[in-house]
Protein backbone atom coordinates (compact mmCIF):
# COMPACT_ATOMS: atom_id res chain seq x y z
CA UNK A 1 0.00 0.00 0.00
CA UNK A 2 2.43 2.58 0.45
CA UNK A 3 3.86 1.90 -3.35
CA UNK A 4 0.08 2.47 -4.16
CA UNK A 5 0.59 5.80 -1.95
CA UNK A 6 4.01 6.54 -3.66
CA UNK A 7 2.17 5.94 -6.59
CA UNK A 8 -0.64 8.15 -6.58
CA UNK A 9 1.46 10.78 -4.71
CA UNK A 10 3.81 10.85 -8.19
CA UNK A 11 0.74 10.55 -10.30
CA UNK A 12 -0.87 13.72 -7.98
CA UNK A 13 2.67 15.40 -8.32
CA UNK A 14 2.87 15.00 -12.10
CA UNK A 15 -0.82 16.17 -12.66
CA UNK A 16 0.48 19.57 -10.55
CA UNK A 17 3.33 20.00 -12.51
CA UNK A 18 1.64 19.03 -15.70
CA UNK A 19 -1.48 21.62 -14.00
CA UNK A 20 1.19 24.24 -13.55
CA UNK A 21 2.93 23.91 -16.77
CA UNK A 22 -0.70 24.14 -18.28
CA UNK A 23 -1.48 27.37 -15.89
CA UNK A 24 1.65 28.71 -16.51
CA UNK A 25 1.28 28.24 -20.32
CA UNK A 26 -2.03 29.53 -19.81
CA UNK A 27 -0.49 32.86 -18.46
CA UNK A 28 2.19 33.20 -21.07
CA UNK A 29 -0.47 32.85 -23.76
CA UNK A 30 -2.57 35.79 -21.47
CA UNK A 31 0.35 38.32 -21.09
CA UNK A 32 0.86 37.48 -25.13
CA UNK A 33 -2.55 38.52 -25.87
CA UNK A 34 -2.52 41.48 -23.72
CA UNK A 35 0.41 42.42 -25.31
CA UNK A 36 -0.82 42.15 -28.44
CA UNK A 37 -4.09 44.14 -28.07
CA UNK A 38 -2.18 46.97 -26.36
CA UNK A 39 0.06 46.77 -29.38
CA UNK A 40 -2.95 47.03 -31.59
CA UNK A 41 -4.95 49.45 -29.28
CA UNK A 42 -1.72 52.00 -29.30
CA UNK A 43 -1.23 51.41 -33.06
CA UNK A 44 -4.87 51.91 -33.94
CA UNK A 45 -5.29 54.99 -31.15
CA UNK A 46 -1.87 56.65 -33.11
CA UNK A 47 -3.85 55.95 -36.10
CA UNK A 48 -6.86 57.57 -35.47
CA UNK A 49 -4.94 60.15 -33.84
CA UNK A 50 -2.40 61.00 -36.80
CA UNK A 51 -6.05 60.86 -39.10
CA UNK A 52 -7.19 63.01 -36.88
CA UNK A 53 -4.73 65.81 -37.15
CA UNK A 54 -4.58 65.45 -40.95
CA UNK A 55 -8.35 66.02 -41.01
CA UNK A 56 -7.51 69.37 -38.44
CA UNK A 57 -4.97 70.54 -40.91
CA UNK A 58 -7.00 69.93 -44.39
CA UNK A 59 -10.31 71.66 -42.44
CA UNK A 60 -7.91 74.31 -41.36
CA UNK A 61 -6.46 75.11 -44.87
CA UNK A 62 -9.41 74.96 -46.36
CA UNK A 63 -11.14 77.73 -43.90
CA UNK A 64 -8.13 79.96 -44.19
CA UNK A 65 -8.48 79.18 -48.34
CA UNK A 66 -11.78 79.92 -47.83
CA UNK A 67 -11.83 82.98 -46.17
CA UNK A 68 -8.57 84.04 -48.30
CA UNK A 69 -10.64 84.07 -51.20
CA UNK A 70 -13.59 86.04 -49.62
CA UNK A 71 -11.18 88.46 -48.76
CA UNK A 72 -9.38 88.77 -52.30
CA UNK A 73 -13.39 88.64 -53.46
CA UNK A 74 -14.17 91.62 -50.84
CA UNK A 75 -11.01 93.24 -52.18
CA UNK A 76 -11.87 93.21 -55.67
CA UNK A 77 -15.65 94.33 -55.61
CA UNK A 78 -14.21 97.25 -53.50
CA UNK A 79 -11.33 97.76 -56.12
CA UNK A 80 -14.28 97.74 -58.79
CA UNK A 81 -16.45 99.90 -57.05
CA UNK A 82 -13.91 102.62 -56.96
CA UNK A 83 -13.18 102.19 -60.42
CA UNK A 84 -16.93 102.64 -61.02
CA UNK A 85 -17.04 105.65 -59.28
CA UNK A 86 -13.90 107.27 -61.20
CA UNK A 87 -15.62 106.55 -64.54
CA UNK A 88 -18.66 108.05 -63.36
CA UNK A 89 -17.42 111.29 -62.38
CA UNK A 90 -15.00 111.46 -65.33
CA UNK A 91 -18.65 110.85 -67.51
CA UNK A 92 -19.77 114.03 -64.69
CA UNK A 93 -16.65 116.31 -65.57
CA UNK A 94 -17.28 115.06 -69.54
CA UNK A 95 -20.58 116.42 -69.47
CA UNK A 96 -20.07 119.29 -68.03
CA UNK A 97 -17.41 120.94 -70.55
CA UNK A 98 -17.67 124.32 -71.18
CA UNK A 99 -18.79 125.39 -74.51
CA UNK A 100 -15.75 125.93 -75.90
CA UNK A 101 -14.21 122.16 -75.20
CA UNK A 102 -17.74 121.24 -76.26
CA UNK A 103 -17.19 122.89 -79.87
CA UNK A 104 -13.31 121.63 -79.87
CA UNK A 105 -14.48 118.06 -79.70
CA UNK A 106 -16.77 118.17 -82.03
CA UNK A 107 -14.48 119.47 -84.70
CA UNK A 108 -12.02 116.95 -83.54
CA UNK A 109 -14.39 114.09 -84.29
CA UNK A 110 -17.04 114.49 -86.73
CA UNK A 111 -17.11 114.15 -90.74
CA UNK A 112 -19.87 116.81 -91.57
CA UNK A 113 -20.81 116.53 -94.96
CA UNK A 114 -24.10 118.84 -96.53
CA UNK A 115 -26.24 115.74 -95.99
CA UNK A 116 -24.97 115.58 -91.84
CA UNK A 117 -27.40 116.09 -89.43
CA UNK A 118 -26.15 116.56 -85.65
CA UNK A 119 -27.75 116.14 -82.22
CA UNK A 120 -26.03 117.73 -79.69
CA UNK A 121 -26.48 118.62 -76.05
CA UNK A 122 -29.47 121.33 -75.04
CA UNK A 123 -27.46 123.40 -73.57
CA UNK A 124 -24.88 123.71 -76.30
CA UNK A 125 -26.78 124.11 -78.83
CA UNK A 126 -26.30 127.68 -79.26
CA UNK A 127 -22.92 127.36 -78.99
CA UNK A 128 -22.61 124.62 -81.88
CA UNK A 129 -24.90 126.79 -84.42
CA UNK A 130 -22.88 129.90 -83.74
CA UNK A 131 -19.42 127.24 -83.98
CA UNK A 132 -20.96 125.50 -87.35
CA UNK A 133 -23.89 128.12 -88.93
CA UNK A 134 -24.08 126.12 -92.14
CA UNK A 135 -24.44 122.53 -89.83
CA UNK A 136 -28.22 121.15 -89.65
CA UNK A 137 -28.77 120.51 -86.26
CA UNK A 138 -31.40 119.15 -85.13
CA UNK A 139 -33.61 121.15 -82.40
CA UNK A 140 -35.93 118.94 -81.26
CA UNK A 141 -33.47 115.99 -80.21
CA UNK A 142 -30.86 116.32 -77.82
CA UNK A 143 -27.95 114.03 -76.05
CA UNK A 144 -27.45 113.98 -72.69
CA UNK A 145 -23.49 114.23 -73.66
CA UNK A 146 -21.63 114.94 -76.34
CA UNK A 147 -23.19 114.59 -80.14
CA UNK A 148 -24.83 112.29 -82.53
CA UNK A 149 -23.65 112.58 -86.19
CA UNK A 150 -25.92 111.34 -89.08
CA UNK A 151 -25.32 110.75 -92.23
CA UNK A 152 -27.68 108.95 -95.06
CA UNK A 153 -29.80 107.51 -92.16
CA UNK A 154 -26.55 106.21 -90.09
CA UNK A 155 -25.70 107.21 -86.25
CA UNK A 156 -22.32 107.61 -85.74
CA UNK A 157 -22.71 108.26 -81.69
CA UNK A 158 -19.93 110.18 -80.50
CA UNK A 159 -21.75 110.53 -76.73
CA UNK A 160 -19.78 110.71 -73.75
CA UNK A 161 -21.22 107.54 -72.52
CA UNK A 162 -20.29 105.75 -75.55
CA UNK A 163 -17.08 106.91 -76.01
CA UNK A 164 -16.03 106.05 -72.65
CA UNK A 165 -17.58 102.64 -72.58
CA UNK A 166 -15.84 102.19 -75.56
CA UNK A 167 -12.89 102.37 -73.95
CA UNK A 168 -13.45 101.45 -70.57
CA UNK A 169 -11.86 97.64 -70.84
CA UNK A 170 -8.83 98.85 -72.40
CA UNK A 171 -8.54 101.70 -69.22
CA UNK A 172 -9.77 99.83 -66.77
CA UNK A 173 -6.70 97.84 -66.38
CA UNK A 174 -4.11 101.29 -66.45
CA UNK A 175 -6.47 102.82 -63.75
CA UNK A 176 -6.49 100.36 -61.56
CA UNK A 177 -2.69 100.29 -61.46
CA UNK A 178 -2.86 104.15 -60.75
CA UNK A 179 -5.34 103.79 -58.25
CA UNK A 180 -4.08 100.81 -56.28
CA UNK A 181 0.03 100.40 -56.70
Amino acid sequence: MAELSKLIDRILDEAQRSADDILSEAKDKVKKIELSSENQCEAKYKSMVEKGVREADSLKERLVSNANLKARDGELKVKQEVIQRVFEAALRDMKDIGSEKYVEYIKNNSNFSEDSIIVVQQDKLDAVKSAFPNAKVLEDRFTESGFIEITGGIEKNYTFDTQLNYIKDEIQGEIARVLFK
